[in-house]
C-alpha cells in the first residue's frame, strides 16, 4: 500500500487500458516516467484515480465495465478500442479551440 500511496501524492496524468491477464492495466505518467496498475489498484486510490481518468476524456463506469469482462474472459479489444477513440475525440474538442470559437 506504500507504492499507493506515493503514487497518489504525486501529479499523476490517466494515459491508456490494455488488457491484462485478469484485470485491465492502467498506465499512468509520473512525470516523465510511466507507471502499471491494474485497474483495480488504480480505483482504489479514491477520488484522485476518477479525477484523473474523467479529466483524460474516459468513462470510469465504462472501464470497469471492461475489466468485469476481462475477469469473466468475455473481454472483446473492439470495446476497449472503441473507447479510446472517444477519450481521444473528447480531448480534441475540448483542447482544440477553432478559429470560429
Amino acid at each position: 500500500m506504500d507504492r499507493l500511496a506515493a503514487i497518489s501524492m504525486l501529479w499523476d496524468v490517466f494515459i491508456d487500458a490494455q488488457r491484462g491477464a485478469d484485470d485491465l492495466v492502467v498506465t499512468i505518467c509520473r512525470g516523465f516516467s510511466p507507471d502499471y496498475l491494474s485497474w483495480s489498484e488504480f480505483k482504489s486510490l479514491g477520488s484522485f484515480a476518477t479525477s484523473a481518468v474523467v479529466a483524460a476524456g474516459w468513462s470510469c463506469r465504462k472501464l470497469d465495465q471492461i475489466a468485469e469482462s476481462v475477469r469473466e474472459g468475455l473481454f472483446l479489444e473492439e470495446e476497449l478500442d472503441q473507447l479510446r477513440e472517444q477519450a481521444r475525440h473528447k480531448r480534441n474538442r475540448v483542447y482544440i479551440r477553432r478559429p470560429s470559437d
